[in-house]
């Protein structure tokens, strides 16, 4: 069986590490959220640190890159209206709850 690699642009990388370096910012939260591993996070913060401009020679280019081309902005406008829509759902189901229990009360 072959390994799958994924291959990360320069771009994001460095948008990576910069969310990385916001305050209060949970590494392992934000590796879940990008679907990466949190070891790679540390990995390429001492990449960039080692070899400052040079770092990341070796990454897959923008136009061969299909992955992770969503912005931090648009992955959270996406995460908003997900929160909106899993709020919907929970009243929805909370009314849902209230009718059945309504009706099986009228049946006794």
């Amino acid at each position: 069986m072959k390994r799958q690699y994924t291959a990360f642009t320069k771009e994001f990388k460095l948008e990576v590490l910069h969310l990385a370096k916001q305050p209060n910012t949970c590494i392992a939260k934000l590796a879940r959220d990008l679907g990466i591993r949190r070891n790679m996070i540390y990995k390429w913060r001492v990449q960039l640190a080692a070899k400052q401009d040079k770092a990341f020679k070796r990454t897959a280019d923008t136009a061969s890159t299909d992955h992770h081309k969503a912005t931090h902005a648009e992955l959270l406008k996406q995460n908003q209206q997900l929160k909106k829509d899993l709020e919907l759902s929970r009243m929805e189901n909370d009314i849902l709850k209230k009718a059945k229990a309504y009706f099986e009360g009228k049946k006794n």
